[in-house]
């Protein structure tokens, strides 16, 4: 009997310029998984990539390709987030000029890319308003593949109030987090459709734990994913699931709080994270490479 091939899921929150959180962790595991030599680049082990808002830019960033080759390392995307973002999440002055930078970064930084050309399986999470009801863009929508990357980016992470909606066909589109901040649900569900008899491994990468008046309703929805996928791991041999979700303890959480001096806050906690939590990190190499 052919051994079940390894899946790897790859799954990012939204929250704005707390997206540095996770390309911090996914940079050092980056290193990790080339260290053990389990793969050249992160990028190319990832068999379906999933997002919500700034999960969603982080995500494609990771998988967008021009001739062939990567569009960004880990490292240019960080750089984008600690230079370009205020731009990209000014959501103090909606009326400004900068409240359009969103688009206009992503315009350029994804130019002339269609979800057509993404080679790995992807969903990017967004919410219509008409329906009500979440909106995914994935592989299954063939009709929604001449749409830009951009277009669908910005669709991803239209927060009402600070960046119009996005209209597409009979869609009106806004901020994923209405639908599923956490998208990792979302995720094992579509690489279950692609890929029904393989063995999954899902890596969950959360933008910052929050706490007090900020742990609403969709923080605790983040943690009930989190819990029901971590029960799931238990009772099913065929899913391996980590959740990496740093404690922001320097900087300050609100999601468009895009100070240098917040973003190298922000980073300060990643790397204390990461130093803090060897052996999850040393698990999940250890599970990687038995299975693959």
């Amino acid at each position: 009997m052919n051994k079940r091939r390894l899946k790897v899921i790859v799954s990012i929150d939204g929250g704005g310029i707390r997206g540095v959180l996770p390309l911090l962790v996914l940079n050092h595991i980056n290193t990790l998984i080339i260290e053990q030599k389990i793969s050249d680049y992160i990028s190319n082990s990832i068999d379906l990539i999933a997002g919500t808002s700034t999960g969603a830019i982080i995500s494609a960033g990771l998988i967008a390709k021009k001739s062939n080759k990567y569009l960004y390392t880990i490292d240019e995307l960080l750089n984008l987030y600690k230079h370009r973002g205020p731009q990209l999440f000014n959501l103090s002055n909606p009326a400004h000029e900068k409240s359009e930078g969103l688009r206009l970064v992503l315009k350029r930084k994804f130019k002339n890319i269609l979800l057509s050309d993404l080679d790995t399986k992807f969903a990017f999470v967004s919410f219509d308003k008409i329906a009500n009801l979440p909106f995914v863009f994935g592989r299954n929508r063939s009709s929604l593949s001449s749409i830009p990357l951009s277009t669908a980016l910005a669709a991803c992470s239209a927060v009402p109030g600070y960046f119009p909606s996005v209209i597409i066909d009979e869609f009106e589109l806004i901020d994923g987090i209405m639908a599923a901040k956490n998208p990792s649900k979302i995720a094992l569900g579509h690489t279950q459709i692609y890929f029904p008899d393989d063995v999954y491994l899902l890596l969950s990468f959360g933008t910052g734990q929050l706490e007090g008046e900020m742990y609403d309703d969709i923080e605790k929805e983040v943690d009930t994913v989190d819990t029901l996928l971590l029960n799931k791991s238990r009772e099913d041999d065929n899913l391996i699931y980590y959740r990496f979700q740093p404690k922001i303890s320097n900087a300050k959480p609100q999601m468009d709080n895009a100070t240098p001096e917040n973003i190298a806050a922000l980073i300060e906690d990643g790397i204390h994270y990461i130093e803090e939590n060897k052996a999850l990190f040393d698990s999940l190499i250890t599970n990687w490479k038995s299975n693959l």
